[in-house]
């Protein structure tokens, strides 16, 4: 992986950054052509601003490659989607793995 530090796993990161999970889990359902701001991702994902922006998990999950993050000059970054990516559908394969876990149990 790709990013500051390399040695860091994707369950790593998860596991360091508290809403990364809920984050991801609200990425799945999203459409993958829409744009949202951090504000709009922080909304749809029920996870304080703080914890996605200033406490890196944002730029965590786009470094994981969940996220693309677009720059516009004098505003802020736009996010979309990167359902092309590997780790994309990791995410969306484990969560398909879980639902149907749940939808067996007695």
């Amino acid at each position: 992986m790709d990013g500051p530090d390399s040695d860091d796993t994707a369950w790593h990161v998860v596991a360091e950054h508290d809403d990364a999970a809920a984050l991801i889990d609200t990425l799945l359902e999203l459409d993958p052509e829409a744009s949202f701001t951090k504000t709009e991702l922080s909304d749809r994902a029920d996870v304080p601003l703080k914890s996605l922006y200033l406490n890196g998990t944002l730029d965590a999950v786009t470094e994981l490659g969940l996220l693309e993050k677009r720059e516009r000059d004098g505003e802020e970054p736009l996010y979309s989607v990167d359902d092309d990516s590997d780790a994309f559908a990791a995410a969306r394969s484990f969560g398909n793995v879980t639902r149907a876990a749940a939808s067996t149990e007695p």
